[in-house]
């Protein structure tokens, strides 16, 4: 897990759903200095990993499920989630 993928989870317990886009312009991302297409890029690897799923099938719209709502509690070690090639 990379820093931007648990401010990922964070925002996305906290807001509901959100964009790369949206989260780029949050303060948490602006810190890290990274922007939508790398947010993106980690995004979808939270998907492949079954911490993030699309709220709207085929957008760019994301919600957290409950494994990632358990990783931010600390009842899951990533280090036991599936690793996908992309």
């Amino acid at each position: 897990m990379y820093p931007v993928d648990e401010r990922v989870l964070e925002y996305l317990a906290q807001e509901s759903w959100g964009t790369p886009s949206t989260m780029a312009s949050h303060y948490q991302f602006q810190q890290l200095e990274v922007d939508a297409g790398y947010i993106q890029q980690r995004c979808e690897q939270l998907v492949e990993r079954e911490l993030i799923e699309p709220f709207v099938e085929g957008s760019d719209m994301y919600e957290i499920t409950t494994w990632g709502l358990a990783y931010l509690r600390g009842d899951l070690d990533a280090g036991h989630l599936p690793r996908y090639p992309v």
